[in-house]
């Protein structure tokens, strides 16, 4: 069970925005989801000072659930895990998906002892629609790991992926929603930023 929700504290927030890795804006998401900020996903993970506060806030969510790995299903995630990983306490073993044989991503069978009995923290960059961590979660309960919780830098899906509730860090600054819903299209913003994600 989640301990705390984590929140960004306001100077984070600032060096995001500062360092332009996060802009405003009217934007529309692959899953048909409009938010009024931009994360730039790739040079957040490049910058340490930025992605090890950020690891920390999402660590600070799970510190007494006792998580023996952080897992992740992509690239992205990988790097967010091994921030998040490094601050819980005790410090937790990354897992990811490489790609196989048969060309689909999967978790290599070398790494299947850090996930059978485990008590596991699913992690992403960001879940823009929950369909990639959701059949990640699949493939880790069929490996034997206990999900203990899913945690992402921004949430751009449902609050609960194979009902769990979904912990980000951006959320609550920045929903996202439907276009009905969306308050920007409301007001007449209709110069739509498309992101390919």
């Amino acid at each position: 069970m989640v301990t705390l929700t984590p929140r960004l504290r306001p100077m984070t927030l600032a060096y995001l925005r500062h360092e332009l890795l996060l802009r405003k804006g009217h934007f529309a998401f692959r899953s048909g989801r409009h938010t009024g900020a931009l994360l730039d996903r790739d040079r957040l993970l490049a910058d340490p000072e930025i992605a090890s506060r950020m690891g920390y806030a999402l660590a600070k969510a799970f510190f007494t659930d006792k998580i023996d790995t952080v897992a992740t299903p992509s690239i992205w995630g990988a790097g967010l895990a091994q921030w998040i990983a490094y601050f819980l306490e005790p410090r937790a073993k990354v897992v990811h998906q490489s790609p196989q044989e048969t060309g689909r991503a999967r978790i290599a069978e070398n790494m299947h002892p850090m996930i059978e009995g485990q008590r596991i923290l699913l992690v992403d960059n960001i879940v823009v629609s929950g369909d990639t961590i959701g059949q990640f979660a699949d493939e880790v309960s069929e490996l034997g790991g206990e999900i203990i919780g899913i945690g992402t830098l921004w949430d751009l899906a449902d609050k609960t992926i194979r009902g769990r509730a979904v912990i980000d860090l951006l959320g609550d600054i920045y929903p996202a929603l439907l276009p009905e819903d969306c308050p920007l299209c409301a007001e007449g913003k209709h110069d739509v930023e498309h992101v390919p994600y």
